[in-house]
């Protein structure tokens, strides 16, 4: 078993997430996909989790969690509190290990800008003229003036933004091709006595779709398909094909296996594949519209958005699979584990797996008010032994709780224990003690290309 064997030797850790990608859609986990042969051949040498849960079913809260080992209410990253505030990360053990760290991402959560890569010595976000000193502290300070609003206030304002938001033609490049090469790039320079942890997010499974057209056109998704791009298309459009949506995520999918391929190969070209391990996962899933009405991650956590992707392929370890229910957070003890620069840690598995977002403040601004009630909620769900209980809880404190078998797909009664566990999980607390660079002068507008960024994400 993996976790008796005993990681001596340093090894280089690639730690690839491949943003919103649903178990359902490789092979690993359903033999029904036919399109993703290069995590399948990943797969083969590695330990596959069955069983792994992500934090929060959202970007920034989820990886929070993975780098800090914190639950979501306790590093008190949030929807409307969107901005890491620090803290001990499983990242800086690398830097103190002496390896070189580096971060290859064209997601916005994970930059200078929202506090999630203080701990790398090397920093790629695309962000262009926007990834300099004076930018981030700009859009620190904005997103604290955003969040010190009222609530009230605050969901107005967010309302305004994203009707100015509409009036812009933003590119919905997922930058794929950059990042894939600015990682070929950086592997191909590493010399021969230098470990290094190389973190890099992968975007095209998370909307808006646009993979390239030969993808499009081997799962047969037509030019003029009627396809959301953002949750708030969900409101907007008619006569939605949720069919040819489905297809167009299979393709970015299929697309993204093969960016995927390419990373293994510049590890196996430059002579690093025996010395790497490489730590493939998903933040969070996707709902597909499933049922008829949720799209993306952002306001739901069924459980094809919360039972997440995770694999370790390690050269010194074989093929296994764990069936043990793991929640991603104990990747902040796991990684350090498998690259030889920490001790074997104790109580990774867990009976009990557990997460949760808050209300989704600067999210909701395109909704209808008379769906708001349906959207705006605080989520919180445990999982234990085949059971899930979901507890919703809406803008007046009002108490929803939903439990399912996780075997059959069906609902069942709330056990009295599920409901215990899921009403002792506490609120996130919002940091108080101010922004730590107040030597800058505040101002009242987050960095035009973050916020363009953002709304490319669709999260504005």
């Amino acid at each position: 078993m993996f976790m008796e064997e005993t990681a001596t030797e340093k090894k280089n850790v690639v730690f690839l997430v491949l943003d919103s990608l649903r178990k359902d859609r490789l092979s690993v986990y359903n033999e029904s996909v036919d399109f993703t042969d290069h995590v399948q051949r990943l797969a083969d040498s590695a330990v596959v989790f069955e069983n792994a849960v992500t934090q929060a079913p959202w970007t920034l809260p989820s990886h929070a969690s993975m780098f800090t080992g914190e639950y979501p209410w306790e590093h008190g990253t949030t929807h409307a509190e969107s901005y890491f505030q620090g803290g001990e990360t499983f990242v800086s053990q690398f830097e103190r290990a002496g390896h070189s760290t580096a971060a290859i991402t064209p997601n916005v959560w994970i930059t200078p800008h929202k506090g999630m890569t203080e701990d790398f010595d090397h920093v790629e976000n695309f962000l262009g003229k926007a990834d300099n000193r004076v930018s981030v502290r700009l859009s620190r300070l904005g997103t604290r003036l955003f969040n010190a609003l009222g609530d009230g206030t605050r969901r107005v304002l967010g309302r305004q933004l994203d009707r100015v938001f509409r009036l812009f033609d933003v590119d919905d490049s997922t930058k794929s091709e950059e990042t894939v090469e600015a990682v070929e790039e950086y592997l191909g320079s590493r010399s021969d006595d230098e470990n290094f942890f190389l973190y890099v997010n992968l975007m095209e499974p998370h909307e808006p779709y646009h993979p390239p057209k030969s993808y499009a056109d081997s799962h047969g998704v037509a030019d003029d398909a009627n396809i959301p791009h953002r949750q708030k298309d969900m409101f907007t459009m008619d006569d939605i094909d949720y069919e040819a949506l489905r297809r167009v995520y299979d393709a970015s999918v299929d697309y993204t296996d093969d960016l995927v391929g390419r990373i293994v190969d510049a590890l196996e070209a430059n002579d690093l594949d025996e010395d790497t391990v490489v730590v493939l996962l998903s933040d969070h899933g996707q709902a597909l519209c499933e049922d008829g009405e949720q799209f993306g991650h952002q306001f739901t956590v069924a459980e094809p958005v919360v039972n997440t992707v995770l694999l370790v392929d390690h050269p010194d370890m074989g093929p296994e699979t764990e069936e043990r229910p793991i929640e991603m957070r104990k990747l902040n003890e796991l990684v350090p584990y498998y690259a030889g620069i920490a001790p074997r840690p104790e109580g990774v598995f867990s009976e009990t797996v557990k997460g949760g977002i808050e209300y989704p403040e600067n999210f909701t601004g395109f909704i209808p008010r008379d769906r708001w009630n349906e959207y705006y909620r605080k989520y919180r769900y445990v999982k234990r032994d085949g059971t899930k209980v979901v507890k919703s809880v809406d803008e007046d404190g009002r108490a929803r709780y939903e439990a399912y078998d996780l075997v059959t797909d069906t609902d069942v009664p709330v056990p009295d224990a599920l409901k215990q566990a899921v009403d002792e999980i506490t609120s996130a607390e919002q940091p108080s003690d101010g922004d730590r660079d107040g030597d800058a002068e505040p101002d009242h507008e987050m960095d035009e290309e973050v916020t363009r960024r953002l709304e490319e994400l669709g999260y504005k």
